[in-house]
Order: structure tokens, then C-alpha cells, then sequence
């Protein structure tokens, strides 16, 4: 074999290596491939560009989807954020990347046909405390109803996580894999509970770290609340300098830091823009960066590969 044709042979080998999408490659896929057809999906920091998401996803999962979502105020901050992006125009290079996002929207009960129905059990308000399990009761309640067409269940904590323990978030998980047990037809999201200052070394941290491991090993759908206001949109970690719901840390509030040094941005416009509700306990960059792991992981669902 002649030297070129060598040459060849090796850039072709390199090449399939590189480009396969097989490669272990998990940035922005939600860490582990798969739309949870059995596999694990994780929606975490690394899933908040939405300008990556294909159009089709997203029309796909507004068509597929009926989500039924209860929360406290916490919570709350991923419903701020996806009505910032539906609201937006965005910039040139990604208007239609957000004007696309809007969406059939309920604030109350069940609401038949629209894509969100928000506030959307009664009998609880979020996943509760130790244990707790009026949550469930409110969802089976509601998933027995006879004009029932929700298909996507999300429950989020409030200051529920941070005072738990073991077994209390183990009571959370054997229930949470019962309703899919019971209900094979409905997706239903676990959440981390959101930060609390109490750093890696806090109980928050144990317990959202149970939740991680859980989900990992037995192939559930996790939106991962303190994993996204863990980080800065330009990838900096703030959770082991103790950071808070607020994004404070022990140095300041990496929220505002970012803006500032990004004034001008996208994200530092649509956080800026008077369309952006209040973000309840935090900063609307916050919010904004949960808005947009939303639609990632509805797109994931939806089939997207993520890549």
C-alpha cells in the first residue's frame, strides 16, 4: 500500500470515530441518549440551548404532549421562563427559535386538550414533606377522571428536599415508579429539589444526589432543578460555593455577574425584557435557563436524539 492510499485509510478511520453518534459525546444531549423508551433521560444544565432543537421537535411534542403540572412557588420559576420564551421575538439569528415556542396554556384544574394545564391537581401543592403522599393521591385522582388527556405528569418540591431524608425520599421514588406501574401511558418527570445554600456537603445535595442515582439506574425522566441553577450559562459551577435559590454564592450572585459581563446577550436581553414575569425566589436568568431545559426535554420525548 503507497503512502496516500495509507493516509487515506487512517483519515477515514478517524473520521468514522469522530462523526459516529455513538461517540461518547454528552454535551447538551440530557447526559444519556434516548427518549426514555426504556432508557435514561436526564435534563440537566448542559440541555438549555434551545437554538440546537430542531422545529420539527418542538411542533412534535406540542402535538404529542398533555401536561398536567402541580407546584409551589418554587416550581413556578419553569413556568416563567417557557411563557419568557413564548412571549419573545428573540434576535435575528434565533427569532425563530423563540417565536416558535408558543403553546395552549391553562392556569387551573384539568383542562382538556391544551398542551399545559398549570396549577393542574387539587389536593396537594407540591411533592410535600417526608414522606408525604398527597401528591399522589391528587394525581391518581386526577389521572381517573373521565375527560383525562394528560399524558406528561410534573411535580416539583418547594423546601420539601432539603428537610427530608432517606427513606422520606425514598417514599417519593417507590411512588413515583408505582404511577408508572399503573399509568404505562403517562411520562412522569422527577425533579431534584432546588438549592438551598447548603452546598456539597449539605443534606439538599444527599438527597438530590439519591434522586440522580435513582433515576440513573432505573431509566427515568429527571429535570434536574438544582443541576441547572448550579451553573452559570457560561458553564461555571457555583454549588460548591455554597449557592442558593436567589443564585448567591459565597462570592456573590453569579446571575447578575453574568448579565453584566454579557450585557447585550440573548439571554441577557429576554432576562431584561419586560415580558419576563417575576421569578419567583430568583433571578429571571434563572427562570429563562429552566424555560429553555423545559423544551429540550420535551423535544427529547418527543424523539429527538439530542444531537
Amino acid at each position: 500500500m503507497n503512502v496516500l492510499k495509507y493516509f487515506l485509510l487512517i483519515f477515514f478511520l478517524v473520521f468514522l470515530f469522530v462523526c459516529s453518534p455513538n461517540a461518547d459525546d454528552e454535551t447538551n444531549n440530557g447526559n444519556e441518549n434516548g427518549s426514555n423508551n426504556g432508557e435514561t433521560l436526564i435534563i440537566d444544565h448542559t440541555c438549555t440551548d434551545i437554538t440546537k432543537i430542531p422545529e420539527e421537535w418542538i411542533d412534535k411534542a406540542k402535538e404529542d404532549f398533555k401536561i398536567g403540572y402541580s407546584h409551589t412557588s418554587h416550581g413556578s420559576q419553569i413556568v416563567t421562563g417557557i411563557s419568557a420564551l413564548s412571549l419573545s421575538s428573540g434576535s435575528t439569528k434565533s427569532k425563530k427559535a423563540y417565536s416558535r415556542i408558543e403553546f395552549s396554556y391553562s392556569g387551573w384544574g384539568q383542562a382538556t386538550g391544551v398542551f399545559f394545564a398549570d396549577y393542574w391537581a387539587s389536593g396537594a401543592d407540591d411533592l410535600g414533606h417526608n414522606g408525604d403522599l398527597s401528591w399522589r393521591d391528587a394525581t391518581i385522582t386526577m389521572l381517573n377522571m373521565n375527560n383525562n388527556d394528560r399524558n406528561v405528569v410534573m411535580w416539583s418540591w418547594c423546601g420539601g428536599a432539603s428537610d427530608n431524608n432517606e427513606s422520606g425520599i425514598n417514599v417519593y421514588l417507590n411512588a413515583m415508579n408505582k404511577l408508572e406501574t399503573d399509568y404505562p401511558d403517562v411520562k412522569f418527570i422527577y425533579m431534584t429539589g432546588h438549592l438551598d445554600g447548603g452546598g456539597i456537603n449539605g443534606n439538599l445535595h444527599q438527597r438530590n444526589e439519591q434522586i440522580r442515582t435513582y433515576c440513573k439506574d432505573n431509566d427515568k425522566i429527571l429535570f434536574d432543578f438544582a443541576d441547572i441553577e448550579s451553573y452559570d450559562p457560561s458553564g461555571n459551577y457555583f454549588l460548591d460555593k455554597d449557592a442558593d435559590d436567589g443564585c448567591y454564592y459565597n462570592g456573590g450572585n453569579w446571575a447578575n455577574e453574568w448579565i453584566s459581563a454579557n450585557a447585550g446577550s440573548e439571554l441577557a436581553n429576554l432576562a431584561n425584557a419586560a415580558n419576563c414575569g417575576n421569578c419567583a425566589h430568583s433571578h429571571r436568568l434563572n427562570c429563562i435557563m429552566k424555560g429553555r431545559a423545559f423544551w429540550w426535554m420535551m423535544a427529547r420525548l418527543a424523539g429527538w436524539d439530542g444531537q
